[in-house]
């Protein structure tokens, strides 16, 4: 899966660049997660992005799937902190 990223440059995707900014960003919002929480988000969203059957996701879109898998899985404080506009994957 490659991303098309706000520029408009492509790059494989690579779901530990967003584990990085979700990790910052909880720790920002004073809310850590554990090792196993970051691994459950990392598959949950994979999942969503493999189940849209393209070869090419906006950075976005990948957004928008981190912030739903965030708040599904009850992280909703880390949620509102990484839906702040400077938030770049």
């Amino acid at each position: 899966m490659q991303v098309i990223k706000r520029n408009g440059s492509i790059q494989p995707f690579d779901i530990n660049k967003v584990l990085l900014t979700v990790e910052r960003t909880s720790d920002e919002a004073k809310t850590p997660l554990t090792a196993s929480d970051l691994r459950n988000i990392g598959n949950v969203v994979t999942n969503k992005l493999k189940n849209k059957a393209s070869d090419y996701v906006h950075a976005t879109e990948i957004k928008a799937v981190v912030i739903e898998t965030l708040q599904e899985m009850g992280f909703a404080l880390i949620a509102k902190h990484y839906s702040e506009p400077e938030r770049h994957i």
